[in-house]
């Protein structure tokens, strides 16, 4: 696969970008929480990959759930707490955190802390911010 560079596609501002709703595996709007969408491409072997920020208002959360592929989060702004084995680990500015595919975590906010936890989230395989397919919900 020969991919040349596209500056209309391949450049994209997450913060010039509009707000969509996320939802769950079933559907269900995730409250307290917007995606804007950032640079994409499939790569070598038809692997999407691609970068989307994540605003969570102050109470918002992610239940533990699943992605079929490996992520990296990195924290653009706030404090907030990403849940993996039983223990939440707190998450600041310029913080990142590497989640394997298929790995079960959960990110939620501070409630101590007024300001949205933003997220910079890369993903490999990539999953449009919109799709109900992008996280499956796991019982703890």
């Amino acid at each position: 696969m020969d991919i040349s560079f596209d500056p209309q596609r391949h450049i994209r501002n997450i913060f010039d970008s509009p707000e969509v709703k996320l939802v769950d595996s079933n559907g269900q709007v995730l409250p307290g929480i917007l995606g804007t969408v950032g640079a994409g491409e499939l790569i070598e072997g038809g692997t999407a990959i691609g970068a989307d920020r994540l605003i969570m208002e102050c109470g918002a959360r992610f239940e533990l759930h699943t992605h079929p592929g490996a992520h990296i989060l990195y924290v653009l702004g706030s404090r907030g707490y990403i849940h993996i084995d039983g223990v939440d680990y707190e998450m600041g500015q310029g913080d990142t955190v590497f989640v394997p595919a298929n790995y079960a975590h959960g990110v939620k906010t501070n409630l101590h802390v007024p300001e949205p936890l933003e997220i910079l989230a890369f993903g490999v395989p990539h999953m449009p911010l919109e799709s109900a397919e992008r996280m499956t919900l796991v019982e703890e």
